[in-house]
């Protein structure tokens, strides 16, 4: 190509390199005319006979714009390219636009490092990628062949997955159940990130995994070293069909983490509970017993003054008793007042959803009147049609003890728990929560004895949800209260 704008298809993406890729169709890095920002495009020509696929499958994708996939920008069903000589290339072409993403996949730094993941930094990519299929579950999106390269690092670190509706019409699906297929895949890629190797045949790459097990199913401890069985057990659950939902293996990975957290707490106490003896050679020991006897005998007279000085500062009391004559401050240990936190700002907290579940509500929660309430979206089923839950994050305005949560609810029904945390942008694998709530009471009280230290108070909703006069299924908090 002499130029960026020789060749350009559908009157607005100009085709500037070719992009290696792992597809079985061309995908070029195209400048868009109109908005000036390099995409993603994938080029199909209509008469072939997946090109009807790819266009139901990404037109269904294109939905599921969350942060962390890489969004189908565009679809075309019927594009030309239009350049200024002659070419042999076909003449009309499906075009799925989808964004440029500056990034390097799971297989490429796998391949670049020449290591594998940390275990503790496994999981917890793992735990990004597992929500982001939760969330396209929800809106009846599904991946259906997860591969390495799939896995994106944008250059900020964050993991973005790419290939909705693409990858699987043009190389075909592992299977045409999307969930169960999902959750095998998300297996997969703990697999990889782990061993280095993928569990079925060499794929992006990467070799594959052979051990004592190929004729049946190969775990990871049987083809790389110090893989706990907890990962060995937790990967045969995602292929022998234990999770029905993403949700069920968001929840084991927590307690995976979980469990690999104490793991590592009970390395390091071994390692700094382990006490050394070292045996000075024949040469040095009189020269270090002549120092370790001045030492002593320092150590003896400056105990001896130490002791004068202390006693001297003691006297007699009436009662026969010896006591000090400026007894020491007792320490101030925190106690509960009683009083209402005062909250200077409320806000929805709604990771898989868009943080507008009825926004205008919601300071009905916390206004003193339990006849006001805020209320969640309604959904057509309790478990809110797969999302992990959504709440009201409060922000104290400074970190406070507390010990007392009062909750208010629209309805009996309601499960969900309550934490008290530094940061607005809560981690469910650390946080340590407050209490659960009663799906059987309309009224909540969590109190401890002893005081929780933190700034925001969140009170998070989760499946399932009480239903309502209209017959969906919807949550509601008619009043909160924070006593310190």
């Amino acid at each position: 190509m002499s130029g960026v704008n020789d060749r350009v298809f559908d009157g607005r993406y100009a085709l500037d390199v070719q992009v290696s890729s792992s597809l079985s169709s061309p995908i070029w890095r195209a400048m868009d005319l109109s908005l000036k920002r390099w995409v993603n495009l994938i080029l199909l020509p209509t008469s072939d006979l997946r090109s009807v696929k790819l266009l139901q499958e990404c037109q269904n994708a294109a939905a599921n714009d969350r942060r962390d996939v890489v969004s189908i920008l565009d679809v075309i069903s019927d594009g030309k390219i239009s350049s200024g000589e002659a070419t042999d290339l076909p003449d009309r072409y499906v075009g799925i636009v989808t964004e440029w993403l500056e990034g390097e996949t799971l297989d490429r730094i796998i391949i670049r490092r020449g290591e594998v993941f940390p275990i503790d930094q496994a999981m917890k990519q793992i735990g990004i990628i597992a929500n982001t299929l939760m969330h396209a579950h929800s809106l009846n999106v599904f991946h259906r062949r997860l591969r390495p390269h799939n896995v994106i690092f944008s250059q900020g670190q964050e993991v973005r997955l790419a290939g909705f509706g693409v990858d699987s019409a043009l190389l075909g699906p592992d299977s045409s159940d999307g969930v169960s297929q999902d959750i095998t895949g998300v297996g997969q890629l703990l697999f990889v990130m782990i061993t280095g190797m993928w569990p079925l045949g060499s794929v992006d790459s990467l070799p594959a995994a052979f051990g004592s097990g190929e004729t049946g199913l190969v775990v990871p401890s049987q083809v790389h070293g110090g893989v706990r069985p907890y990962l060995d057990r937790l990967y045969q659950q995602t292929q022998d069909g234990t999770f029905s939902s993403m949700r069920q293996l968001l929840d084991a990975l927590s307690v995976g983490e979980a469990e690999e957290s104490e793991s590592l707490q009970n390395r390091v106490s071994r390692l700094t509970s382990t006490s050394v003896t070292w045996t000075p050679p024949q040469s040095v020991q009189p020269r270090r017993l002549r120092s370790t006897l001045i030492a002593g005998l320092s150590v003896f007279i400056f105990g001896w003054l130490g002791w004068q000085l202390l006693t001297s500062n003691f006297y007699r009391s009436d009662s026969g008793i010896t006591s000090l004559e400026s007894p020491l401050p007792s320490a101030e240990v925190s106690q509960a007042t009683g009083e209402i936190a005062p909250v200077e700002t409320l806000t929805i907290y709604d990771p898989l959803g868009d943080n507008t579940e009825n926004e205008e509500q919601v300071l009905l929660a916390v206004d003193g009147d339990e006849e006001t309430a805020w209320t969640t979206d309604s959904y057509r089923k309790a478990d809110m049609s797969g999302k992990a839950g959504v709440g009201l994050i409060l922000d104290l305005g400074s970190v406070q003890d507390v010990y007392e949560v009062e909750v208010e609810f629209i309805s009996s029904g309601h499960s969900g728990e309550i934490y008290v945390m530094n940061s607005s942008k809560p981690d469910f694998a650390t946080e340590a929560k407050f209490g659960d709530v009663n799906p059987d009471d309309t009224s909540n009280t969590v109190s401890v004895s002893k005081g929780v230290s933190g700034r925001y108070v969140l009170i998070w909703l989760t499946p399932d949800m009480p239903k309502s006069e209209s017959g969906e299924f919807q949550g509601g908090i008619s009043e909160i209260k924070v006593r310190l």
